[in-house]
């Protein structure tokens, strides 16, 4: 009787230190930051556990739809504002939230910022820690490697430092008379 309870112990341990390790990662990290930013006056549309905003920007997804077709005998240019009919939950947030505000696709969490004083201090810093996101480079490594596209700090800075000759003038210059050589032949 008692190894058959010290059989079932061992699953059941295993199962609940997986399911606090989940909710560890998936809520309360994300919560804390959320909590960090609320503190700093960043607010933002309240996420769903697994799925983050993902449903109610379907929602007003969904709205722009609906609306645009009861108006369509009205309207003559669609698409004089992509940004709207593209993405109507980011305009529809900044216009509740203002400016800057915190929105989440299921896990992976995102800072909107439409500030143009804000955008350009975060522009011009220098600082290494604001790199590329670590989910590009665990899930496109294989495909992307270590190159510029997925690399942070030194060695970002490395490659940077080799490739932006490339981008000079001139040499842009020259590449572009070369390719409408080509594409009159």
């Amino acid at each position: 009787m008692e190894l058959v309870w010290l059989r079932l112990l061992l699953p059941v341990l295993l199962c609940v230190s997986l399911v606090a390790y989940l909710y560890s990662i998936l809520w309360l990290r994300p919560e804390r930051l959320r909590q960090k930013l609320r503190s700093q006056g960043v607010k933002g549309p309240k996420p769903s556990f697994l799925f983050g905003n993902i449903q109610e920007m379907r929602r007003i997804q969904q709205q722009l739809t609906e609306s645009h077709q009861e108006q369509e005998a009205g309207i003559t240019d669609r698409f004089s504002n992509y940004v709207a009919t593209l993405f109507p939950y980011f305009l529809h947030w900044s216009r509740v939230y203002g400016s800057i505000y915190l929105y989440s696709t299921g896990s992976i969490h995102a800072l909107f910022v439409t500030d143009p004083d804000m955008v350009k201090e975060l522009a011009n810093c220098k600082s290494l820690e604001l790199g590329k996101p670590i989910y590009l480079q665990k899930e496109l490594g294989a495909l992307l490697g270590m190159g510029i596209l997925t690399s942070n700090g030194d060695l970002w800075a490395h490659q940077r430092k080799v490739i932006a000759p490339e981008f000079f003038m001139d040499k842009v210059k020259v590449k572009f008379s070369l390719n409408n050589r080509i594409l009159r032949c």
